[in-house]
């Protein structure tokens, strides 16, 4: 079942077709031949430091998503992973996904969320907070540095 809207444009499509851009002045994190890794526009409950991890042919959901994408979404995730505790300090790592209206997606393009965690710091109850443009870029620098 197809659930974006008729004439959705997709952002991560948009995305997708400038690369393999990862400047400097970019969210990007990182790019490889399926997939690239950014910083959102928004962070939730304070926790910077999170990206996405997305294919870059659209799939709408992990319905559509291949089977042969699964190792390059896990060493992409155990990447970023990496990187997140060398930049950050972070004692944890979360990621999760979601599918559908009822699984609360709200961008048409399958994609998995990978945060830094600290005890305590509320992720799940946190609200969503808009990034700066300067600190999407400058998280993404340190996420780039830190990659193995």
């Amino acid at each position: 079942m197809k659930n974006a809207p008729p004439g959705y444009e997709c952002p991560f499509c948009g995305i997708a077709e400038t690369l393999p851009s990862s400047a400097p002045e970019s969210a990007v994190v990182l790019v490889d031949a399926n997939l690239f890794a950014l910083v959102p526009t928004h962070h939730y409950a304070g926790i910077r430091g999170n990206c996405l991890v997305v294919p870059r042919s659209h799939y709408e959901n992990v319905l559509d998503i291949p089977d042969n994408l699964g190792s390059d979404f896990f060493r992409a995730t155990r990447r970023l992973a990496g990187a997140m505790r060398e930049a950050f300090g972070c004692e944890g790592i979360s990621t999760r996904q979601h599918n559908g209206p009822a699984g609360d997606q709200d961008v048409w393009h399958y994609h998995l969320h990978v945060f830094p965690r600290q005890p305590n710091d509320g992720l799940h109850a946190g609200r969503k907070v808009p990034y700066t443009t300067e600190e999407r870029i400058a998280v993404a620098a340190s996420l780039r540095a830190a990659l193995r």
